[in-house]
């Protein structure tokens, strides 16, 4: 599309006027190679086709040249607004709609994914009476070039989540060419909260909860060069914005008669020494503090059992002593108390050995999903990790090739038959496509870990006593301490006055290991074992921490202790391990890196960390920003949408 000299000559010195007839919106976050091809293109197509318009480039807080090379232009018609700092795109788009003057309102992406052409059919239905008009690459017409499979995949099940979550009866909420009139988009805007990726998704909630006929036209959509959408990343956010829509904008429920919902939880608790305690525990009682929720009942371990929960919340919480460590009668004692409790939902906070060291009582204890459902319950299991993720030989449990292969065998069986229950909930995206394409499971879900505790005023790391690495969970199987004293030995002169704090206890498959780390580190000056710590003391151990570090030779998920130390603001130190590095990229966490069982690559990585108190402060507010993006409350939220379409 072309436009004349004396066209852009008029365009580009005399203003519109106050009330144009079309208010185009960019958002724009350091797009200096795009923004000005794109502006071009769209006012060559609008002055061709002779509309009034003005473009708005709502800047958001780009550090290139994207701001200079739009003033340079010295269009009248183009302005651009922002505060100049990062907030993102939900904001932007907030703040340069809030600018407009035009009598419709168009909202596009900087890299014109969808050309403006297709504004047209749009503008018709516009004028025709339609408020709020959307391009769709899912409506019968439309065409979609270059899109990557993943993105396509993420999008289908992102569709899959708006559909049951929200109820919202439109096919593509995300594409970035939207059209509204200006009054309602005004109107949207000022009840619109996200910030980030998932904006329009509020928007269209909001403009429904409005009763404003929503209409989709078929667009053409380009996958652009330079996308600055990270589709794992982009995917937890969702997740949680999801939960945040329905619980900002309430609306009645579906059957309003229905009572609140009492929730068993079927898990460890402090003070057991079995893993997931600690967890369990903060699910328990962010449960317990949701409206929705009459009640919780915590079926635990009958010895070591907590004689009450500890914490006072909104929803009693009742604990019930139901099941042994190492019993193969656990799906019986289990059926037993959830019978006499009968809870609306149960749910399982699991792995594959948390019924049992012992391999038969800890496959044993994995029917006990499908054992409730057949008897009429509703089962909900969150499995912390999968067999197929797990190395054997690194995790600690690799007896020799032919036994692995029967365990892995069994593994995989009873993975089947947790995939029995009505949902499962996985904590990574990784997991989650292993349980659809491998397994078939078309019950999954993805449920990220979430971070126990958000900290309005964090304690800076290290602001406590003298410079400390801090190890912490449940050590002998993948987590070991050898690499770590190792390492510790081999720290620098100029960090001698650094302690190494090692708090916790033998992993249930490792007994006696810490007692052999104690005497392996001997009379090495610095280093203290604290044993098991009290749930009421793990702030403190991590407020006092400069640096937490992971002496891991593989992993099984998501690490508990990583939002631990994002929650207090602690710079981490991990290893190369595959999925360990991708959970820190998909969650946003930062840390030192080194080579999993190599003591000199940790000692080095811990120099790095401990002598340079810059890097050491920027690592931890990545993290604590990080874990403030995602606490487990906004999970459990996340859990209780399906439990709700569950019970529906």
């Amino acid at each position: 599309m072309t436009m004349s000299f004396h066209d852009f000559s008029t365009w580009r010195r005399e203003p519109v006027s106050l009330a144009p007839q079309l208010s185009v919106v960019i958002p724009a976050f350091n797009e200096e190679r795009r923004i000005v091809p794109t502006i071009g293109a769209i006012a060559a197509y609008l002055s061709e086709e002779n509309h009034q318009f003005e473009i708005i480039v709502s800047d958001d807080g780009s550090t290139d040249d994207t701001v200079a090379r739009v003033r340079s232009l010295e269009l009248r018609n183009v302005r651009v607004v922002g505060p100049g700092y990062n907030r993102g795109k939900g904001a932007a788009v907030r703040t340069g709609v809030e600018e407009a003057r035009g009598d419709y309102v168009l909202i596009t992406d900087a890299d014109l994914s969808t050309p403006i052409q297709e504004i047209a059919p749009m503008l018709a239905h516009a004028e025709n009476g339609v408020p709020v008009v959307i391009g769709s690459r899912a409506a019968d017409g439309a065409t979609e070039m270059h899109r990557s499979g993943l993105r396509r995949l993420l999008s289908a099940g992102l569709r899959s989540l708006t559909t049951v979550a929200l109820g919202l009866p439109i096919a593509d909420t995300q594409c970035g060419f939207k059209l509204l009139r200006r009054d309602v988009a005004h109107e949207l805007f000022a009840m619109q909260q996200i910030e980030g990726f998932s904006f329009d998704l509020e928007l269209l909630w909001l403009a429904r909860g409005a009763s404003y006929q929503i209409t989709e036209v078929p667009v053409r959509w380009y996958d652009a060069p330079g996308s600055k959408v990270q589709p794992l990343k982009t995917t937890l956010a969702f997740i949680r914005d999801l939960a945040t829509i329905r619980l900002r904008h309430r609306r009645p429920r579906r059957r309003p008669n229905r009572q609140a919902m009492h929730v068993g939880v079927v898990t460890a608790l402090p003070p057991s020494r079995t893993t997931l305690n600690e967890y369990g525990h903060h699910l328990v009682h962010r449960f317990a503090g949701k409206e929705s929720v009459a009640g919780v009942v915590a079926f635990v371990e009958s010895e070591p059992t907590p004689a009450e929960f500890p914490i006072a919340t909104a929803a009693p919480v009742t604990i019930v002593p139901s099941w042994r460590f190492n019993s193969v009668a656990n799906p019986l004692r289990l059926l037993r108390a959830v019978r006499r409790e009968r809870p609306d939902v149960v749910f399982f906070n699991l792995h594959f050995t948390s019924f049992g060291s012992n391999p038969i009582a800890a496959a044993t204890g994995l029917f006990t999903p499908l054992v409730l459902r057949l008897f009429g319950f509703r089962t909900v299991v969150l499995l912390h990790n999968l067999v197929d993720t797990v190395d054997l030989a690194d995790a600690g449990h690799s007896r020799n090739k032919v036994v692995d292969r029967v365990v892995i065998g069994i593994a995989r069986l009873m993975t089947r038959v947790v995939l029995r229950a009505d949902l499962v909930a996985t904590t990574t995206p990784t997991a989650v496509d292993i349980l659809r394409d491998r397994y078939g499971g078309e019950n999954v879900y993805l449920a990220p870990h979430g971070t126990f505790e958000i900290e309005d005023d964090p304690v800076g790391p290290g602001a406590i006593g003298p410079r400390r690495i801090l190890a912490f969970g449940k050590f002998g199987t993948y987590k070991r301490l050898e690499v770590l004293l190792d390492a510790f030995a081999e720290l620098p002169a100029e960090l001698a006055d650094v302690e190494l704090v090692i708090a916790g206890s033998d992993s249930p498959n490792a007994s006696g290991y810490m007692a052999a780390m104690a005497e392996r580190a001997g009379d090495l000056a610095g280093v203290t074992f604290t044993g098991y710590v009290e749930e009421n003391e793990v702030p403190d151990l991590f407020r006092s921490a400069d640096v937490v570090a992971f002496p891991y030779e593989s992993t099984t998920g998501s690490s508990g202790p990583l939002h631990q130390a994002g929650t207090y603001g602690c710079a981490a130190v991990v290893p190369r391990i595959g999925d360990f590095l991708d959970v820190l990229d998909e969650e946003g966490y930062a840390a030192e890196p080194f080579e999993a069982g190599d003591a000199n690559s940790l000692a080095v990585a811990l120099g790095r960390v401990l002598g340079d108190r810059a890097y050491r402060d920027e690592l931890g507010e990545q993290n604590r920003v990080a874990a403030q993006a995602l606490p487990l409350d906004d999970v459990v939220d996340w859990h209780l949408l399906h439990f709700e379409e569950l019970l529906a």
